[in-house]
């Protein structure tokens, strides 16, 4: 039987990165994908249309965040795009206008909300409150929250009433990555592809039982038992959370505790494409109150096919999920008739195709990403710390010290817990 140094658990953006450096480091390991692919919440289509289209993950989030590095590295190419800064706002009633064609009243909300957010990390918050309590302490309420919610709140994947303040403190604080955001032109699997190195990684692998707290690590999956000195943990915090995998001895309650505080909530896109661009293009994000809240261009400045998404999180994104795939996108085909001020007819005639994708629905994410109720910050380092020099965990939930909820903060986590792995496990 073979002894890996490293079994990794699951072949995202961590699970990648922290192969990487272990397999440069010049030790053995194995990666264990449930899947038959890697990326895990990145999954990019070249069939839909004939410009890659993401049905995870999209966007690079920062000028400085590691991706860009990694791109340049792997001579990919990016695409800016702005999209808070070119945000086009609907009262549901009206197309949607830059902040700047908007009503005087309107106008000033929105961009006061959103300033305070952005002072969030010079407020005076002994004890931790949800975002929608700090608001309503600013004098915000009702339509005003509502608004917030989907500019704020949905990003985090989360309801603004559940979302903590001194979790999004500690990541404003930590953050390097900077404010710009970028696609990859040529699609995040060219990345990945590229990022992974001649490690072997057995698909099709869930597993469902870790045994540990010897001299050794027992990862079985499928009936097959691997071997290993040390064990990094990569799954989405759902799986932890739902008891997909069995520790032997259990986890310590702390532990335990960490992994139950985390929420994730449901993602789902719906994507269309038109025979032709029905929308200017200078068109980025717009967002209303609807349930199809928030939208942008994939195929912004790329010239091809005319693609334009719907991405929700959270109570909407179980909405649409309840709903026939058919009904669901007629619903989100419906509200972007009013977005874009074009007859509902009209829309339909030029839809060439259209997809639902709901995260929530795949066994093996369960939801989009993690967020941190208030009152639970102290979750994130807790999970991310080791267990007896065995265990080691990453993942965008994982990321206390960087951004969660990003693809550079997964590849960060990895790499933090590679080198843990290195500089705490008896390897040799």
């Amino acid at each position: 039987m073979t002894l890996y140094d490293v079994v990794i658990i699951g072949a995202g953006a961590a699970g990648l990165a922290a192969g990487r450096m272990l397999y440069e480091s010049g030790r053995s390991i194995l990666i264990l994908e449930a899947r038959n692919r890697i990326g895990g919440r990145i999954h990019t289509n070249t069939d839909f249309a004939a410009i890659p289209i993401e049905f995870g993950a999209e966007f690079i989030h920062g000028d400085h965040a590691v991706t860009m590095d990694l791109v340049k590295a792997a001579r990919l190419h990016t695409i800016p795009v702005v999209r808070m800064g070119n945000l086009r706002w609907s009262d549901g009633k009206n197309p949607a206008r830059p902040l700047t064609r908007l009503p005087d009243p309107l106008q000033k909300t929105l961009t006061a909300f959103l300033q305070a957010y952005e002072q969030l990390p010079q407020a005076n918050l002994p004890q931790d409150v949800s975002l929608a309590d700090y608001l309503r302490g600013g004098g915000w309420s009702g339509n005003d929250l509502a608004a917030a919610d989907v500019l704020l709140a949905q990003t985090c994947c989360a309801s603004i009433e559940n979302l903590s303040c001194h979790d999004l403190i500690r990541e404003m604080k930590a953050d390097t990555a900077g404010h710009g955001e970028s696609r990859i032109r040529e699609g995040y699997d060219k990345l990945l592809n590229w990022y992974r190195a001649d490690y072997p990684i057995e698909f099709n692998s869930p597993v469902q039982e870790i045994h540990w707290g010897n001299d050794r690590v027992k990862v079985i999956s499928a009936g097959h038992i691997y071997t290993a000195r040390t064990c990094i943990i990569t799954v989405p915090i759902s799986i932890l959370q739902n008891g997909s995998i069995r520790f032997t001895p259990s986890l310590p309650s702390d532990k335990q505790w960490a992994i139950n505080a985390f929420r994730m909530e449901a993602a789902t896109k719906l994507i269309y494409r038109f025979c032709e661009r029905l929308w200017d293009e200078n068109l980025t994000f717009m967002a209303h109150t609807g349930l199809t809240a928030r939208w942008w261009t994939p195929s912004y400045s790329r010239g091809e096919d005319a693609v334009i998404a719907c991405y929700i999180t959270a109570e909407r994104a179980q909405q649409i999920d309840g709903l026939d795939e058919t009904t669901a996108l007629e619903i989100g085909l419906r509200e972007l008739s009013t977005l874009l001020g074009i007859p509902l007819s009209e829309l339909q005639k030029g839809v060439l195709a259209y997809k639902r994708l709901s995260w929530a629905a795949d066994p093996f994410a369960r939801g989009g990403y993690a967020h941190v109720p208030p009152g639970m910050a102290e979750c994130r380092p807790l999970l991310a710390r080791p267990e007896a020099s065995q265990l080691f965990f990453a993942g965008e939930a994982t990321a206390y010290d960087t951004n969660p909820q990003t693809v550079h903060g997964a590849i960060e986590s990895g790499g933090r817990a590679a080198r843990e792995c290195l500089s705490r496990a008896l390897i040799v």
